[in-house]
C-alpha cells in the first residue's frame, strides 16, 4: 500500500496540474484535449505524472534544436537587441486596453517576429485578465504566462505610448501611458529583462522624459540609457509621482496646437453642415420664411447700427 501512496502522489489532478503550471483549468483542459502535454487516464480520469510535466515544461523553456547553455542570458543581453527603432509605437490609436494589445502584437507580426498574433493577442488578455500588469506612475508590462517556442520567431519588445493615456487598471488607479509588450520566447529572459525594466522605470522623472520625447530614436536611447545605468548598479534618487508632468518639446506643442486647432475646425464644419442638412429638410416655404427673417434681422441691425452712429454727439474742434 505504501508503494501505491508513493506512486500516486506523483500523478497530479486536472486542478493539481492548472495550479502547478499557473494557468486555469480550461486552458489546461484544451492543451491536454490537444495532446500538447503528457497525460495518462486512471478510472477514466486524467492524470499527469509531475516528471513528465517538468520535463515537458523544459522543452518549453528552448526548442528541440538547442541547447539550455545557447539560450542567452537575461542579464546580459543588450536591450538594443531587442528594441530597434521599429519597435516603437510613439502615438497609440487605440483606446482600450484589448485595442492596445492588438496594435502591438501587429507591429510584431509586421516586423516578422511574431509568427501567431491571433494566439499571442489571447494569451496577453488571459495573462491581463488574472491581473493587470500596470504599474503605479502610468507603465505596463504586458506578456503572457504560457511561452510556445513556435509561435514566436525572435525574442522582441514592443514600446507604445498613448498622449492621452488608457485606464488599465493601475494599483493607484490612474491612466497607463506607456506600454512594453514583452515577447521574450524563453523564461530564462522574462524574469531578467522585466526585472530590468522595472528598475530602470521606477523613477518618475524617467517616465515623465519618455512621454515628453517626440521622436523613437530619443526614447529609445532614453530607454538604454537608463538600462545601462541599472546593469552598472546605478540606484538614481527617487522622487515622487505626483512632483513629475511630461514637459512638452517645442515640436509636440506644434503638434498640440494643431491637432487642437484641426479638431475646433472639425466641429465647426460639422455644425455647418448639421445646419445646411437641417434647412435641406425643411419645406420650400419654410426655409424661404427663415431666409426673410435672416435678411430683416440683418437690415434691422444696419439700421439700428447707422441710428447709432447720427446720434452719437459730435467731437469739438
Amino acid at each position: 500500500m505504501a508503494k501505491n501512496r508513493g506512486t500516486d502522489a506523483q500523478l497530479l489532478t486536472m486542478h493539481e496540474l492548472a495550479a502547478y503550471l499557473h494557468l486555469d483549468e480550461a486552458t489546461v483542459s484544451k492543451l491536454v484535449m490537444q495532446g500538447k502535454i503528457p497525460s495518462l487516464q486512471v478510472d477514466r480520469q486524467w492524470r499527469f505524472k509531475r516528471t513528465a510535466i517538468d520535463e515537458w515544461i523544459e522543452q518549453q523553456l528552448v526548442g528541440d534544436d538547442e541547447n539550455f547553455a545557447d539560450v542567452p542570458d537575461g542579464m546580459k543581453l543588450p536591450l538594443e537587441d531587442l528594441v530597434p527603432d521599429q519597435a516603437i509605437i510613439t502615438n497609440l490609436r487605440a483606446r482600450t486596453p484589448v485595442g492596445v494589445i492588438e496594435e502591438l502584437a501587429a507591429r510584431a507580426y509586421t516586423n516578422g517576429w511574431l509568427s501567431d498574433k491571433p494566439w499571442f493577442v489571447g494569451a496577453v488578455v488571459e495573462r491581463e485578465s488574472l491581473s493587470s500588469t500596470a504599474m503605479d506612475g502610468g507603465v505596463a508590462f504586458l506578456h503572457t504566462r504560457a511561452k510556445d517556442k513556435g509561435k514566436i520567431a525572435r525574442p522582441f519588445m514592443i514600446v507604445g505610448r498613448s498622449w492621452e493615456g488608457i485606464m488599465f487598471g493601475a494599483p493607484d488607479n490612474g491612466p497607463t501611458y506607456l506600454f512594453f509588450l514583452l515577447g521574450l520566447k524563453y523564461d530564462r529572459l522574462h524574469l531578467p529583462i522585466l526585472g530590468r525594466l522595472a528598475r530602470a522605470l521606477r523613477n518618475p522623472a524617467t517616465i515623465a522624459k519618455l512621454r515628453s520625447l517626440s521622436s523613437p530614436d530619443q526614447l529609445r536611447a532614453l530607454l538604454l540609457k537608463e538600462d545601462a545605468a541599472v546593469r552598472l548598479g546605478y540606484a538614481p534618487e527617487m522622487q515622487e509621482h505626483a512632483a513629475f508632468k511630461p514637459k512638452l518639446d517645442r515640436t509636440l506643442r506644434l503638434r498640440a496646437i494643431r491637432r487642437l486647432q484641426s479638431q475646433k475646425q472639425a466641429e465647426i464644419t460639422t455644425a455647418e453642415r448639421r445646419a445646411a442638412a437641417l434647412d435641406e429638410s425643411l419645406p420650400k416655404s419654410a426655409r424661404a420664411a427663415k431666409a426673410a427673417a435672416a435678411k430683416a434681422a440683418k437690415a434691422e441691425a444696419r439700421a439700428a447700427a447707422k441710428a447709432a452712429g447720427k446720434s452719437a454727439p459730435a467731437k469739438k474742434k
